[in-house]
């Protein structure tokens, strides 16, 4: 006995020819089983027929069944002709992205320092001009017939008014061989003073007096625009080199050697020989310029002997035609 499974109509048909039993068609599976001999029929009766119908459908039915799916193969590459009229797409450019400008950082807005910063600047500052200014000069022996009195008085009496007025007394009251003798003693100190002055300055070099003087020049300045009278004075130094002289300054000391500015004041031959010098042609103004011109190398030269420095020097402005 064999079981096949038959589609709905084909059932529908064996049911009404047969009296074998079968299993109902199910509305949901559309194929039924079919229970049948698997011994053929030798009787010649006309049922043979019948099953032949079944028989057709099995072959068939098995070969479906049977049969797999191949698994799609890669499409054949076409080797003809590529068609006409087709052309290849040229690709879009890529839109170039501009690049993104940096953010500039803004610079942090300093602090403004306070006023007890700006207050202990200036004190450095005062401090290291006074230090640069070299104030510490050796003290000076008294140089006049009076002071050597003075500091005579001074060591009896403690009281500087007492000791003055005392000094100034006995001053109008010497004689001729106490006068001698303070002026004797007076120009004995002021050797002294000068040998003392002297090694002082030389102990320091040509560049720390220079420094110095432009330290004392500032103290000065600064005093003044303080209201204070305070004077700081020129150190004085043979080594010194002297500083160049201009045009005008050769032509103002030729005019005044001539003698032709004698009887007039600073500044009426001044302004005479003002108007003089803007009235010269460049023609005579030449041998001035070439004087300058001379003294500015020698000054350069000096500066680079004595102070060991290429000095800053303006250069002249040319002359107006």
């Amino acid at each position: 006995m064999a079981v096949f499974p038959v589609p709905r109509t084909l059932a529908s048909r064996l049911l009404a020819r047969t009296t074998r039993s079968f299993t109902r068609p199910s509305p949901v599976n559309p194929l039924l089983r079919v229970v049948c001999n698997s011994s053929a029929n030798k009787s010649g009766d006309g049922r043979r027929g019948d099953w032949s119908d079944l028989t057709l459908f099995y072959k068939d039915a098995r070969t479906y069944a049977t049969a797999t799916k191949k698994p799609a193969g890669k499409p054949k590459a076409h080797v003809g002709r590529a068609a006409a009229g087709k052309k290849k797409a040229t690709p879009k450019k890529k839109a170039t992205k501009k690049p993104k400008k940096k953010a500039v950082k803004k610079p942090k807005a300093k602090k403004a320092p306070s006023k007890t910063a700006l207050a202990q600047q200036a004190r450095k500052a005062l401090s290291d001009l006074r230090a640069a200014a070299l104030l510490e000069e050796p003290k000076q022996l008294p140089s006049t017939a009076f002071s050597v009195i003075l500091v005579e008085e001074a060591k009896k009496s403690k009281a500087f008014a007492g000791s003055a007025t005392a000094a100034s007394e006995k001053y109008r009251n010497l004689s001729s061989e106490e006068r001698e003798q303070y002026n004797h003693q007076a120009n004995q100190n002021k050797q002294q003073n000068t040998i003392a002055y002297k090694n002082w300055v030389q102990s320091y070099t040509p560049l720390q007096i220079k420094q110095a003087n432009n330290a004392r020049h500032q103290l000065t300045k600064k005093a003044k625009a303080a209201g204070k009278k305070t004077k700081y004075p020129t150190i004085q130094d043979d080594r010194a080199v002297k500083a160049p002289r201009n045009a005008y300054t050769f032509f103002f000391t030729d005019r005044h050697l001539s003698g032709d500015m004698s009887g007039m004041s600073v500044g009426e031959s001044g302004k005479l020989l003002g108007r003089e010098w803007k009235n010269l042609s460049a023609a005579e103004k030449k041998p001035y310029n070439d004087k300058a011109d001379a003294d500015r190398a020698r000054y350069v030269e000096e500066c680079r002997s004595v102070y060991g420095v290429d000095p800053v020097i303006r250069k002249r402005a040319p002359e107006a035609s």
